[in-house]
C-alpha cells in the first residue's frame, strides 16, 4: 500500500492502523481546504486505485471495459457518503471543557441519515462467499475491478467495526478541512486533524463569541 499524503500533513496526523488507512486515504482524496480532487476524472480513478493497494498497479482497462464516468460518480458517492458516517464518530461533547465543538458545519444530516447515504452509495456494490481448502468462510468483493475495490473499501471498514478502530476514524471537525485522521487519543474524544491547527482556529473563534457575548451582556 503507497501512503499518499496531503501536501503540508502535520506529521501528528498519523495513518489508521493496517488496511484501514486505505479508507482514511480514499476519503481524503478530496481536499477541502485546498480545493484539490485526485478523483477528477475516471483515468484518475484508476490510478489512485493502482496505487491505493487494493487492485494492484499497472491497470488500463477492466474485464467490464475501461473505467466510465458511472465508475467515477459511484467512487465519489461512496467517499462522500463515508465523509457522512465519519463526520459522526466525533460526537458532542468531545471537547475536553465538555463542549461540542464550534467548527462542526450547521444544518448536517443526522447519523440515520448520514448511514442511509451510505447505504445508498453501496447499494451498487457486490460481495461473494469464499471457502478455503481448509474451510474457512471469508467475505470478497465481487464485480469489476473498479466496483470490487470499492467493495473491498466498506469490507475494509466492516472488519475495522469488529475490532473496535471504525470509530476511531473520523473527520476534522473543522468544516473547512473535514480532514479524515485516526484518532489515537486514550479517552477516543479527538476533534480535529491537527490541535496546532485546526484546534487552535476553533478554540479562538470559540473564545470570541464567548467575549462578544460578554460584550453584549454588559
Amino acid at each position: 500500500m503507497v501512503v499518499m499524503q496531503r501536501a503540508g500533513e502535520l506529521p501528528e496526523i498519523s495513518p489508521a492502523p493496517g488496511m484501514l488507512e486505505i479508507v482514511r486515504q480514499f476519503v481524503n482524496t478530496l481536499d477541502i481546504e485546498s480545493g484539490t480532487d485526485e478523483l477528477d476524472s475516471p483515468g484518475a480513478l484508476l490510478g489512485w486505485l493502482g496505487k491505493s493497494g487494493l487492485g494492484g498497479p499497472g491497470r488500463d482497462a477492466h474485464p467490464g471495459g475501461p473505467v466510465t464516468e458511472a465508475d467515477l460518480a459511484l467512487a465519489v458517492s461512496l467517499r462522500e457518503a463515508l465523509r457522512g458516517v465519519l463526520s459522526w464518530h466525533v460526537t458532542a461533547g468531545n471537547e475536553p471543557d465538555g463542549s461540542a465543538s464550534p467548527d462542526r458545519a450547521g444544518g448536517r444530516a443526522g447519523p440515520a441519515a448520514a448511514a442511509a447515504e451510505l447505504r445508498k452509495a453501496a447499494a451498487p456494490l457486490r460481495i461473494r462467499l469464499e471457502i478455503s481448502d481448509e474451510g474457512q468462510v471469508a467475505a470478497a468483493p465481487d464485480g469489476s475491478e473498479v466496483t470490487a475495490d470499492l467493495a473491498q473499501i466498506l469490507l475494509i471498514a466492516g472488519e475495522a467495526a469488529t475490532t473496535g478502530t471504525w470509530s476511531r476514524l473520523k473527520v476534522c471537525s473543522a468544516a473547512d478541512c473535514q480532514w479524515a485522521f485516526y484518532d489515537r487519543s486514550p479517552t477516543r474524544t479527538g476533534c480535529w486533524c491537527s490541535m496546532r491547527v485546526c484546534g487552535s482556529r476553533a478554540k479562538s473563534r470559540a473564545y470570541r463569541r464567548r467575549a462578544g457575548g460578554r460584550a453584549q451582556a454588559e
